[in-house]
């Protein structure tokens, strides 16, 4: 059995990829869950160099971190303060994330039967994809929760299709769907304060 660095290293990634996927369903404070997404970014492009040469990889490393500063300058000045919420949610939203483990672990033998890639890339795709959709099922009443949660099943998707094809022309443009996300988010996250402040007028 092959125990190299090389061979080791992409499962390290992906724990971490699913750690800090976890870290952003469960924390209701933006910083965390934009500075995840910058892990996650970080860390897809890790894999996806594993397929694609670092050059081309390096669109999706910049299209995600362009992404998270887009969200978080649009957040920097948000006055909008979060309802309180019972500690029984952030249990819930940990322990629905932690379901997705066993099922990821469960699911992707059975994936490498349609998708020849090796277990690290398709466990740690599977994983961002459905942390992503519980997260925007769970956190779906802010922008910028929705968002992010976008933003990270997208990862998970760059991750997957990155070990299948390997396209220039595509990658520029899940690049630019990525940073068209973060546009869109930001522009909500601006409508959002300026409903709130309106609301707050006597």
């Amino acid at each position: 059995m092959d125990l190299s660095w090389s061979a080791i290293w992409p499962s390290i990634v992906a724990g971490i990829l699913f750690a800090v996927g976890l870290l952003m369903l469960v924390s209701r404070n933006w910083r965390w869950l934009l500075g995840g997404l910058a892990v996650v970014y970080a860390g897809a492009t890790a894999l996806i160099a594993l397929s694609w040469p670092w050059t081309l990889a390096a669109t999706v490393l910049v299209g995600g971190w362009m992404a998270a500063s887009v969200l978080g300058l649009s957040q920097w000045n948000v006055t909008t303060e979060d309802e309180p919420e019972r500690p029984s949610a952030w249990v819930f939203r940990l322990l629905a994330g932690l379901l997705v483990l066993p099922l990821v672990l469960s699911l992707t033998p059975m994936m490498q039967t349609w998708f020849p890639v090796d277990r690290p890339r398709l466990g740690a795709s599977l994983a961002l994809m459905t942390l992503g959709m519980w997260q925007l099922g769970l956190r779906g009443q802010r922008p910028l929760w929705v968002i992010g949660a976008l933003l990270t099943v997208m990862a998970g998707f760059d991750i997957l299709y990155a070990a299948l094809e390997q396209s220039l022309l595509l990658a520029g443009l899940l690049a630019l769907v990525v940073v068209a996300l973060a546009l869109v988010g930001g522009y909500l996250v601006i409508q959002e304060q300026e409903a709130s402040s309106e609301e707050a007028l006597p």
